[in-house]
């Protein structure tokens, strides 16, 4: 065989070896159920809308996504059980607003995960508006009547939320920190707790997600002032955005998905290409619509940049707001 022949032959052997390990890298089959944890108690927004794409996963992938709830900390008990399992796929995590608010959160203390450095962001998955809604019993029926009231009556108005960390907690700081009012912040264990605290009349308002908010507004158990994110929703026509009062508020509760360090990239690939599917599925967005939810997938690099931007824009609002985590 000439020189060049084998020449041709040794780079023809090459290109073919390439081609299948790249094949191969693109092609992860789980070959075990996959564990999806949802850092917070269930029934709550994130566990509603995870729960409705690990079912639409699961028919495609080829094993179980298996939700797990492991709630406690503002979802940093989720978060280092993720952070601590091998990087195999099996384990990943729904997050949410507080992984990119909880390094200023928990500045005083340092917190437990760097959340750039010790996770592979795969993909986001869905953007949950947020409505501020008061008890009926409160007599408050505007966004600029609650602002007043509180003007005129500071500290007495109480915000809650379903803990430090939270939606409804950052909803609250940022909205006390752009019109100047004083309220009571009222941590709850579960976004449960804190939705009927509305309906009872424990607390005076809530930045509440629209899944858990739905049914109550429909039912006159609770009264929607404003959209705590930036545009108005088919669920709710009626209701305008705070930031018509506020200019530029927006506060909904993104999620998105998230494993170990190390993740190799095939998987991350395969994972973003499932979860991307699924929310593409006609009846999945039809369910995610009837919540309020928005699908928001992307691309990993995507998601990078965005929870780049959280982390800055918490940080800015800790700066000036002084908030903390207490727990």
């Amino acid at each position: 065989m000439s020189m060049f022949r084998k020449i041709h032959s040794a780079l023809a052997a090459a290109v073919l070896l390439a081609l299948a390990g790249s094949a191969q890298a693109a092609d992860w089959k789980p070959e075990k159920p996959i564990k999806l944890i949802i850092p917070f108690a269930p029934g709550g927004a994130t566990d509603v809308v995870s729960r409705i794409l690990a079912a639409k996963v699961t028919e495609t992938i080829g094993q179980p996504v298996v939700v797990e709830n492991r709630a406690g900390g503002g979802g940093l008990i989720g978060l280092s059980a993720v952070r601590e399992a091998r990087p195999d796929g099996y384990t990943v995590l729904v997050t949410t607003i507080g992984f990119g608010a909880n390094p200023a959160l928990y500045r005083h203390k340092k917190i437990p995960y760097d959340p750039l450095k010790d996770f592979t962001l795969i993909t986001r998955t869905a953007d949950i508006p947020t409505v501020l809604v008061v008890p009926p019993s409160l007599g408050i029926n505007t966004l600029q009547e609650f602002i007043d009231r509180a003007k005129a009556n500071p500290g007495t108005l109480s915000l809650g939320s379903a803990g430090y960390g939270t939606v409804n907690h950052l909803a609250g700081e940022l909205f006390k920190a752009e019109t100047g009012i004083q309220t009571i912040h009222v941590p709850y264990r579960s976004g449960g707790l804190s939705t009927a605290a509305v309906v009872s009349g424990e607390i005076s308002g809530l930045f509440a997600t629209t899944p858990s908010a739905l049914g109550h507004i429909k039912n006159k158990a609770m009264v929607p002032l404003a959209m705590g994110s930036s545009k108005k929703i088919d669920a709710l026509p009626d209701v305008e955005p705070t930031a018509k009062l506020v200019p530029g508020f927006d506060v909904p509760d993104w999620q998105g998905l998230i494993g170990p360090a190390g993740l190799p990239k095939n998987i991350v690939d395969t994972l973003n290409a499932q979860f991307a599917a699924a929310l593409k599925d006609p009846d999945v967005v039809k369910r995610l619509s009837d919540l309020g939810a928005v699908p928001a997938a992307s691309t990993p690099e995507e998601f990078v940049a965005f929870v780049t931007s959280e982390v800055k824009k918490w940080n800015g609002v800790a700066d000036r707001t002084g908030m903390k985590a207490e727990n």
